[in-house]
């Protein structure tokens, strides 16, 4: 059996994670959870009162196994932040490690289907209430801070976007390099090893950022200088 090392509760739940990711949760029932996990109806019900609960508990322990993951380096730059080191280099160089854990964790096989359901609650919203969103707020708000620091701004619209773009664009990347993931990537394999994949978005991601950061730091008013220019003007509308 594929959980048999696993308790009944974390069985349900690795098996419910699984179905979930590949079948969505309406699809998903919860005879079809109990038999996947090898377990019964019952222990679901005395476990998790129902397949809400048994939801909200797999999307928790994915977020606290990240913000646990990541935990490390978020207090890193709160105690930067309070000493009054965080700028310049420094602010780079912990956006950097920030990024690089967050890639790791998204490359990650054992992640998979968490990430597909983040992908999924993107689009579609999430099927329960009251997800520990602070902790992945947390993540996001570490890596805006970062961003607005080294461009030396105290605050901006962009960076609270830029973060957003930046995990949702590794978490893209990631769905679409796994070759088994349905329907992800039925029409867009890609050839290279998972460790290529992972290096080449990362570097790809990290150099675009630092670029753009970089001309940041010099327009700090003006904004990137080619954006105004590249706006189709409305005459003739």
């Amino acid at each position: 059996m594929q959980y048999r090392n696993q308790s009944t509760r974390e069985r349900i739940l690795s098996a419910a994670e699984k179905l979930f990711a590949e079948k969505g949760y309406k699809e998903t029932t919860t005879r079809e959870i109990v038999r996947e996990a090898g377990a019964s109806l019952s222990s679901l019900q005395a476990h998790f009162q129902g397949k809400d609960n048994v939801y909200f508990q797999v999307r928790c322990r994915a977020i606290e196994e990240l913000y646990q993951f990541m935990r490390p380096s978020i207090e890193e730059v709160e105690y930067m932040n309070s000493q009054g080191l965080l700028y310049g280099e420094t602010a780079w160089n912990l956006l950097h490690e920030l990024l690089s854990k967050y890639a790791e964790w998204c490359f990650d096989a054992r992640n998979l289907h968490a990430i597909i359901l983040v992908g999924r609650e993107m689009l579609d919203g999430s099927p329960v209430q009251d997800l520990p969103e602070e902790k992945i707020e947390a993540i996001l708000d570490a890596i805006q801070q970062l961003c607005l620091r080294y461009v030396g701004a105290e605050d901006g619209d962009w960076a609270h976007l830029l973060g957003r773009t930046l995990s949702a664009t590794m978490m893209g990347m990631t769905q679409t390099s796994h070759r088994d993931t349905q329907p992800e990537a039925a029409n867009f394999k890609l050839l290279q090893s998972q460790a290529q994949v992972k290096y080449q978005v990362k570097s790809y991601i990290l150099l675009s950022l630092r670029a753009y950061l970089d001309i940041l730091r010099t327009h700090p008013q003006e904004g990137p200088p080619w954006l105004e220019d590249r706006i189709p003007s409305n005459q003739g509308i």
